[in-house]
């Protein structure tokens, strides 16, 4: 057997022990590399949901003062401040500033907001909720005197008209709501007769609109001699029906 001879020199081990440090090296390397960018790319992944779960706290937070904030101005303005809103709100002062900078941009934004919930459900109708566009027209009718009953919404509005008349921010949001609930109910009109044109439409809305603003002044000042409201609700509905050109309307009632 042949015997072969393994030796070799110092300068030739110091270059394989290098060569193998350097490969091992570039592997643990390589392996923290990849550790690395692994840590990266988890580390969004676990702080996103805490990070959403915040914003939607400070969101609902804001929503809670902004309710609070109607319930306080429907009180009157004189007495509507960022303390009694953070009061009603049961939150401290600082948490209704850190949302709100002044006095100014709460009531603002307590218009829009309280403006838009009342809106929202008009709109819906204006588009088509239902096959019939004249139950469309009988539910915005009715949703139109739900608010009228309601004392609190009642008094926010005369509110809203008495600041409107002084701040003409306030006067152009009140303007804007005005327009978009009158646009609402002509499209319903205008579906429950394809007859009229948009002015017609738009002149027999103003004249509805105007009709459920009249009764929510009398509703709350008329006194005694005021008829139901549940009566003025069914006057009101089958005069709408028959302004539209509905046939027979006190069967639609």
């Amino acid at each position: 057997m042949t015997k072969h001879n393994y030796h070799c020199d110092n300068n030739e081990v110091v270059r394989l022990t290098t060569r193998l440090a350097a490969h091992a090296g570039g592997r643990r390397g390589l392996g923290m590399a990849k550790a690395s960018r692994v840590d990266e790319t988890d580390r969004p992944q676990t702080e996103v949901p805490v990070r959403g779960a915040r914003a939607l706290q400070s969101e609902r937070r804001r929503r809670d003062i902004l309710k609070a904030s109607g319930k306080v101005l429907s009180e009157g303005f004189a007495d509507f401040s960022l303390r009694k809103v953070a009061a009603a709100a049961d939150v401290r002062l600082n948490t209704v500033q850190h949302h709100f900078k002044d006095l100014d941009s709460l009531l603002h934004a307590t218009l829009e907001f309280v403006g838009r919930e009342l809106l929202t459900r008009f709109v819906e109708l204006g588009r088509g909720q239902n096959e019939d566009p004249v139950d469309d027209l009988l539910v915005f009718l009715d949703e139109a005197w739900l608010a009228i009953r309601k004392a609190v919404v009642r008094v926010f509005f005369f509110e809203l008209w008495t600041m409107a008349l002084r701040r003409p921010a306030i006067e152009g949001m009140v303007k804007q709501m005005y327009s978009e609930y009158q646009a609402s109910l002509a499209a319903i009109l205008r579906r429950v007769n394809p007859a009229l044109t948009d002015a017609e439409a738009g002149v027999l809305a103003r004249l509805i609109c105007s009709w459920t603003e009249g009764a929510l002044v009398m509703a709350h000042w008329g006194g005694e001699r005021v008829p139901s409201l549940s009566l003025l609700s069914i006057r009101m509905k089958s005069a709408s029906l028959a302004l539209v050109g509905v046939a027979n309307p006190a069967a639609r009632r």
